[in-house]
């Protein structure tokens, strides 16, 4: 049994924050859209709440031990080491994570060792002072690492202290952040509980809140994608999350990360089509990172007509009607204005922020350098709709207005280019109305780091 315990501490403030990671397409064809998850905590200690991922190759002295030879430390008001959750994530040469359970564990393909694009990953709330430790209650490491962050814009610092020990390391921490379970296809943490559709991994069968005293609030119903391939002199082909189904490969579960690999299938008429597609989706203690890419096999200028499009949306609970909603995006076109509205104004970032008493949305969305250069702009959908009613629409492939979702983001792929679309969408949720945790969200790209090895 693992003791799923909250990464902060009393009397701070809250922000969240995600790092977008991009999959691999294993062959030339495939569309995989997903969506970034957070839910933040109320309090928290540290920089921020946000995952902090590091390459090897980005803090290249403290490569090429053995995996079990690191620990990961801060230290506290009384200048003492203390021990703080981190796991190290291998990749094979591929790029793929080298993940121990399920059907297809990839194991084999793990060196053991610390190197090139493996990563460690620890929370930003466990990132303590800019204070070097001289109070050892464990055994002291061989070589010790100052990780320190700083906020281009302020004078804010923190750092963790990464130990390397050439033999007989201490304990780490017993700390979990995460938990998965299998059996039901959810994942719990102490801030949300995230369930899967077991037929498609790219879509949720509803987002959970967790609240003080052990309140939940149901916030997301269910979430869709959609495609709308409009070919000219030819067909119309629309695709929903009912005609891709998936299959959990492998998975791993760790102190701060959970990650799954899965592949998918499209299903046309009675065929199953293997996509050779894959995503590894990764899960911390505040957030599920899934990435968002398009591997775009045709020339949307050339053979799609107008009207063809992309949209992945969420079913709320409540009827966005009595939300509050800001966004940098143009509103979806109507059928009667779509063709007269002209093309939105292209930003190089997009957001839109939904408020509540009880929780905070934010949503943030880079798009593609392709999108960029042709002016492709996405836009924006709601619709005054509670889940309970749009649960009596069909399942089937359906355009924003008939279908289940009364939340969107809509992208006209009618003039998308071919060839790989990464397009960084990422959700965070903040279990409280907090305009200073999206004021945060916006300037974590700020934080930067610097390694230096510590003279013993």
């Amino acid at each position: 049994p693992i003791t799923i315990e909250p990464d902060q501490t009393p009397n701070a403030k809250g922000n969240a924050f995600l790092i977008f990671a991009t999959p691999r397409s294993r062959y030339t064809w495939g569309i995989a859209i997903a969506v970034l998850f957070a839910a933040a905590p109320q309090l928290w200690a540290g920089i921020h709440t946000v995952p902090i991922i590091l390459a090897a190759k980005e803090i290249a002295l403290t490569q090429f031990l053995p995996l079990h030879r690191y620990r990961l430390m801060k230290t506290n008001s009384r200048g003492e080491a203390v021990m703080i959750p981190f796991q190290i994530d291998e990749k094979d040469h591929f790029g793929d994570y080298i993940l121990d359970e399920g059907p297809l564990p990839n194991s084999k393909h793990s060196n053991g060792v610390f190197d090139n694009e493996d990563e460690l990953s620890f929370m930003g709330s466990d990132v303590g002072p800019l204070q070097r430790p001289t109070i050892w209650k464990f055994k002291k490491p061989d070589a010790l690492y100052e990780i320190k962050f700083s906020h281009q814009n302020s004078k804010r610092t923190g750092a963790v202290y990464l130990g390397a020990y050439y033999s007989k390391p201490p304990p780490v921490s017993p700390r979990y952040y995460v938990s998965f379970h299998l059996k039901g296809a959810e994942v719990v943490t102490s801030r949300f509980r995230y369930k899967f559709d077991k037929e498609n991994y790219l879509v949720v069968r509803g987002i959970d809140i967790n609240q003080k005293r052990e309140k939940k609030i149901a916030l997301i119903d269910t979430s869709s994608l959609f495609l709308r391939a409009d070919l000219k002199y030819f067909l119309t082909l629309d695709i929903n999350h009912t005609d891709i189904k998936s299959f959990l490969e492998a998975y791993k579960v760790g102190p701060v990360r959970c990650i799954a690999r899965v592949t998918f299938n499209y299903r046309i008429l009675r065929l199953n089509i293997d996509l050779g597609m894959y995503t590894e989706v990764s899960f911390f203690s505040n957030s599920v990172t899934l990435p968002a890419i398009v591997d775009n096999p045709m020339d949307g200028d050339r053979i799609l007509n107008k009207g063809s499009e992309f949209y992945y949306g969420f079913s709320f609970f409540e009827s966005p009607k009595d939300l509050k909603i800001n966004t940098n995006m143009q509103q979806y076109p109507t059928t009667a204005s779509r063709f007269f509205s002209g093309k939105p104004k292209v930003e190089d970032q997009y957001w839109f922020n939904v408020g509540n008493p009880d929780y905070n949305i934010y949503v943030h969305m880079i798009p593609s350098p392709q999108m960029k250069e042709v002016g492709n702009a996405p836009t924006f959908y709601r619709e005054n709709t509670p889940a309970k009613e749009l649960r009596k629409r069909s399942t089937s492939p359906r355009p924003l207005g008939k279908s289940r979702v009364n939340f969107a983001i809509a992208i006209d792929i009618s003039s998308f280019r071919e060839g790989l679309h990464e397009i960084a969408i990422e959700l965070f949720v903040e279990n409280k109305e907090s305009p200073q945790a999206i004021q945060d969200y916006k300037e974590v790209y700020h934080w930067t780091h610097a390694l230096t090895r510590l003279k013993q």
